[in-house]
């Protein structure tokens, strides 16, 4: 994964034309994560984090580029007890603006994001129903979304979506009966936020 990333980043570099213009900002915001399982044995319910980071946004035409490193931190609720995960992200945005006036626009983004876990909560460690949870080290998502921009500041809603397994888990033999049973559990989010230009 860590050679897909930086092969990705040398790629960008080298399409970018000498004009080029490259604006740093910054960007915070809400998650509203969902921890979704593949059964009903547990239960996984909504609860907000939030992210925040440094961003590039490299201007070329027909499209941009946004590149991210993005400190995130997602809450869930599983079997009723609120969990952690801790990640550092990079994003990697293909971006497309459509002006309103000389100073805003309307934009729409899609693009991978690569995620490292930092830190995260044992999971069985607080359900029952949890006999093994095994935190990815890494995880692949892909990110969604759109916003406006007015001068330096803009507010922008994605959705990202996770391609794989975000952990690996094992039902508790004494709850299932059947054995156990591997689960498939995934961390999706609604981010909101802002992101200034300087």
């Amino acid at each position: 994964m860590k050679k897909l990333l930086l092969t990705t980043i040398a790629m960008i570099l080298l399409v970018l034309p000498s004009s080029a213009q490259i604006k740093f900002g910054f960007q915070g915001g809400l998650n509203i994560n969902k921890f979704s399982m593949d059964t009903k044995v547990i239960e996984s319910g909504n609860q907000a984090g939030f992210y925040i980071g440094p961003t590039f946004l490299l201007c070329v035409p027909i499209f941009d580029f946004e590149v991210a490193g993005i400190y995130d931190v997602r809450r869930g609720q599983v079997d009723g007890e609120s969990v952690t995960e801790q990640n550092a992200n990079v994003q990697i945005n293909i971006r497309k603006g459509f002006d309103i006036s000389d100073n805003s626009q309307l934009f729409i983004f899609a693009g991978p994001q690569y995620s490292f876990n930092i830190d995260a909560d044992g999971i069985d460690e607080i359900s029952e129903n949890v006999k093994d949870w095994r935190w990815k080290n890494s995880d692949f998502s892909i990110n969604l979304g759109g916003g406006i921009k007015i001068n330096h500041v803009e507010l922008r809603v994605n959705y990202n979506s996770a391609l794989g397994k975000t952990a690996d888990a094992e039902f508790n033999p004494t709850i299932d009966s059947n054995g156990i049973h591997l689960l498939e559990p995934k961390s999706n989010a609604w981010q909101i936020g802002l992101t200034y230009y300087f």
